[in-house]
């Protein structure tokens, strides 16, 4: 379910990120998929509005490929045939026709949002008609933490990093000194998660992605992860997930 909500991270929609991975049954991953416009159709060129004065045409419904799909569509094996489907969000009623067509018995979901709707009630009678066995997924933890270095590097790549703070201070020194310009390592990092969570929480659209997005490159940057230590990283990313589950 991991690698699931990692993919739905490049999704270029501004209001849901959704995610899929299809796993067989050697547990080995075979597809994934995130929601996005078709193949060679510039995101720009096409409306990611979810209503629109214009109309239907004029919203991303009618163009948007749906993350199972796509994760169906990019598989690296002959079949999805008695696989598993992991998906963020439980398929509509479109992807479980894909999904039943397909040859996948098991699908496990984390989110049913929209249980309500017509189109999730479609998806269960369908799943329940096909023998497809359906599992929501109730995760121990709101947050997963990817470092991206390894432990016994950091101590011999940091001694020489390049300051990359607010002070015009071009040289070398250690993320968790203080600079020798006066730009303090601490600081900045809990600064700029601050400013960055601010301006996610007050933008929408494709402005709200975009601080998204830096604001996840803020908290895996390795001067933050060393400066602000584990209690200030694990407070930052876990206001992070808990703001962008508001949308």
């Amino acid at each position: 379910m991991s690698i699931a909500f990692l993919t739905a991270m490049r999704s270029k929609d501004p209001s849901m990120q959704v995610g899929a991975c299809i796993v067989n049954g050697l547990n080995r991953i075979i597809g994934v998929g995130y929601n996005g416009m078709p193949s060679g159709c510039p995101n720009e060129e096409l409306p990611w509005a979810k209503t629109s004065p214009q109309g239907y045409l004029e919203t991303k419904y009618p163009y948007v490929v749906h993350a199972e799909v796509n994760a169906i569509m990019n598989k690296n094996a002959e079949s999805c045939i008695g696989c598993r489907l992991y998906c963020t969000l439980f398929p509509c009623n479109e992807c479980a026709k894909v999904i039943i067509q397909a040859g996948i018995t098991h699908v496990i979901y984390t989110s049913d949002k929209h249980h309500e709707r017509e189109s999730s009630k479609a998806s269960r009678r369908l799943f329940e008609l096909a023998g497809v066995k359906m599992t929501q997924h109730v995760p121990e933890q709101t947050s997963l933490l990817l470092p991206l270095r390894y432990a016994d590097e950091d101590a011999r790549s940091h001694k020489g990093a390049v300051c990359e703070g607010p002070c015009s201070c071009s040289g070398l020194h250690r993320p968790a000194e203080r600079c020798r310009q006066g730009g303090d390592s601490l600081a900045w990092s809990l600064t700029a998660v601050a400013a960055a969570s601010s301006l996610v929480a007050a933008s929408a659209g494709a402005t709200r992605w975009k601080a998204r997005q830096g604001l996840i490159q803020i908290l895996g940057h390795p001067r933050f992860m060393l400066a602000a230590g584990n209690s200030a990283r694990y407070r930052g990313t876990r206001f992070w997930s808990a703001l962008l589950r508001k949308r």
